[in-house]
C-alpha cells in the first residue's frame, strides 16, 4: 500500500496537471480571440470601423466625405450627422440626386443597401466579413479584384453605404410604408419581411440592394455600359426592343400621400441635379437566376416556377420605379387574401415575397407596357447578352450568378467574365434547419420528374434574427 505521503504527492501532481491543462485551455481561447482580433484589424479595417466599432440606431452607414464637402445648404431637418439609418438614407438620397451621383447611363443613385440582424462581430461568419469588406472598399471608390473588366479607367466614384438591422427596418416601414405595417408584421418568417423591405427601400431611396453573402466583381458605377443598352431582336416574333421611357410624369414621382418632408427632398434634389431628363436612361437592373428550356420539364424539376426566373439577392432601382410599386402592392394583396383563407402560414416564401413573385411582377409589367414575350429573354440563343426593355436592364445569368460550375450551369460563365457583376456566396441562412417533406419533394422532382405540386414550405419557421 502507498504511504500517506505518496498519496498526497499524487494528488498534488494531479492538481498541478489539471491547473496546467486549464491554463493552457484559457491561453488557447485568449490566443484565438487575440488572433481573430488581429485578423479583423488587418483584413477587415473598413468593416471594423464602420460596422463593429461604429454607432447608430437601426444599423450602420457610411456617407462619403466628398459628398458632404460638396453639399450646398441642406434642406431644413436634414442632418449631416445622422443618428439612425433612416436619417442616413434620407441624407444619402438627397446628396446623390442633387450631385448627380448615379450608376452610369441610369437614374439609379450610387447608394448600396444591405441588411443583417446584428452589428456584433460574433454574428458574422468569415465569409460575410470578407464579402462586406469588399463592398465597403468599393463604396470607398476602389476597384474590385476582377480581371478583364474596364472599371472606368480606375477613376471610380464613391458610394453611400447603409446596412439595416431589425430595428432599422421596422423604423423605415413605419415611417415610409405605414399602410403595409400590418402586412409586414403578419409575414410568418423573417426572410419574407426582408424581401418586402429590399424593394420598398429602393422604391423610396433608390440604389442597389445586395445580400451580404454577395461580393462585388465590378463597381456598380460600371454595371451599365453603352453596349448593354443597344437594341436587340426577338427573332421568333421579328420584334426589336430598345431603351425608352414608356411613362413619364407622376408615376415616377412619390405617391400623393408621401410626407411633405420626403416630397420636398425629392423635388429639391431633382431640381439641383444636372442630369438631362430628356434622354432615356435605365431605371431598373435585375438579373436572371434560372435560364432553362420552356418547352421541357427541366425548370420545374430544378425547383423554378418559370423557365426564365429573376433573382432577388441583388437588384437596383431608381426611386419610385413602377416595378417596385407594383411588387409591394402584389405582396400586400396576396398576404391579405391568404389571411382571409387562413393559409398564410402555409405560403412558400419564394412564391409569396421571393423570386417567383418578383418575376411575376416584372413579367406582367413588361408584357403590358412593351408587349414582351418573356421567354425571349433567354441567353441560350445569343450567348447570354444583356437586354433592355423600356428602361429595365435584364442581365443574363452570368450578371448576378457567375461561376455556377457544371451542374445546373444554365449558361453561367466564370466570375472573370466581363458580364459578371457580383458573386453570390449562397449562404442561405433563411432556409433554417433540415426539413424532411420539402427535401423529399426536391428529390422526387429532380430524379423522377414527379411531385411538382408537393409543398415546398418548411413545417417550422426560421427564428426572427436569422436572415440576410
Amino acid at each position: 500500500m502507498k504511504s500517506a505521503y505518496s498519496l498526497r504527492m499524487s494528488k498534488c501532481r494531479l492538481i498541478i496537471h489539471i491547473a496546467i491543462s486549464l491554463a493552457f485551455i484559457l491561453w488557447l481561447r485568449l490566443w484565438k480571440t487575440w488572433a481573430s482580433h488581429e485578423r479583423l484589424q488587418k483584413q477587415h479595417p473598413r468593416l471594423r470601423q464602420t460596422v463593429f466599432e461604429g454607432s447608430g440606431i437601426g444599423g450602420r452607414w457610411h456617407i462619403p466625405s466628398k459628398w458632404l464637402d460638396d453639399a450646398a445648404d441642406l434642406p431644413n431637418d436634414l442632418t449631416v450627422s445622422p443618428k439612425t439609418t433612416l436619417e442616413a438614407a434620407q441624407l444619402a438620397f438627397y446628396l446623390a440626386r442633387s450631385q448627380s451621383r448615379y450608376i452610369a447611363n441610369s437614374s439609379i443613385p450610387l447608394i448600396l443597401h444591405q441588411s443583417w440582424y446584428s452589428m456584433s462581430a460574433a454574428s458574422w461568419s468569415p465569409l460575410l466579413q470578407d464579402y462586406v469588406e469588399s463592398w465597403l472598399a468599393v463604396c470607398a471608390g476602389e476597384s474590385p479584384l476582377a480581371v478583364g473588366v474596364n472599371q472606368n479607367g480606375g477613376n471610380l466614384d464613391e458610394m453611400a453605404y447603409i446596412i439595416w438591422d431589425n430595428a432599422g427596418i421596422d423604423l423605415f416601414v413605419k415611417a415610409y410604408e405605414s399602410a403595409l405595417w400590418e402586412t409586414y408584421l403578419a409575414l410568418p418568417i423573417p426572410v419574407e419581411r426582408v424581401d418586402l423591405f429590399r424593394v420598398a427601400v429602393l422604391r423610396w431611396f433608390g440604389g442597389v440592394y445586395s445580400d451580404i453573402d454577395t461580393k462585388p466583381l465590378r463597381h456598380p458605377v460600371s454595371w451599365i455600359e453603352p453596349t448593354d443598352i443597344e437594341s436587340w431582336q426577338d427573332l421568333s416574333e421579328n420584334r426589336t426592343y430598345s431603351l425608352s421611357s414608356v411613362l413619364d410624369g407622376p408615376i415616377y414621382s412619390p405617391p400623393s400621400d408621401a410626407s411633405p418632408f420626403y416630397s420636398m427632398l425629392y423635388e429639391k434634389s431633382a431640381n439641383a441635379s444636372s442630369r438631362d431628363r430628356n434622354s432615356p436612361v435605365i431605371g431598373a437592373i435585375v438579373g436572371i437566376e434560372a435560364d432553362l428550356p420552356p418547352d421541357s420539364d427541366k425548370y420545374w424539376r430544378a425547383g423554378y416556377e418559370y423557365p426564365v426566373q429573376i433573382t432577388q439577392w441583388a437588384l437596383a432601382f431608381a426611386p419610385h420605379h413602377p416595378i417596385s410599386t407594383r411588387f409591394i402592392s402584389a405582396v400586400d394583396a396576396d398576404v391579405k387574401s391568404l389571411q382571409k383563407q387562413d393559409k398564410l402560414q402555409d405560403a412558400y416564401a419564394v412564391d409569396l415575397t421571393g423570386p417567383v413573385q418578383f418575376t411575376a411582377v416584372i413579367k406582367e409589367w413588361l408584357e403590358s407596357v412593351a408587349g414582351l414575350r418573356w421567354n425571349a429573354l433567354t441567353g441560350f440563343n445569343d450567348g447570354g447578352k444583356t437586354k433592355t426593355v423600356t428602361d429595365v436592364l435584364l442581365l443574363p445569368i452570368t450578371g448576378f450568378s457567375p461561376g455556377r460550375g457544371f451542374r445546373n450551369n444554365m449558361g453561367s460563365r466564370p466570375i472573370t467574365d466581363h458580364s459578371a457583376r457580383l458573386l453570390h456566396g449562397f449562404q442561405g441562412s433563411w432556409r433554417g434547419s433540415f426539413d424532411l417533406v420539402p427535401e423529399l419533394g426536391k428529390i422526387c422532382r429532380t430524379l423522377f420528374g414527379r411531385c411538382r405540386t408537393l409543398s415546398k414550405t418548411p413545417t417550422h419557421s426560421v427564428p426572427r434574427m436569422d436572415w440576410q
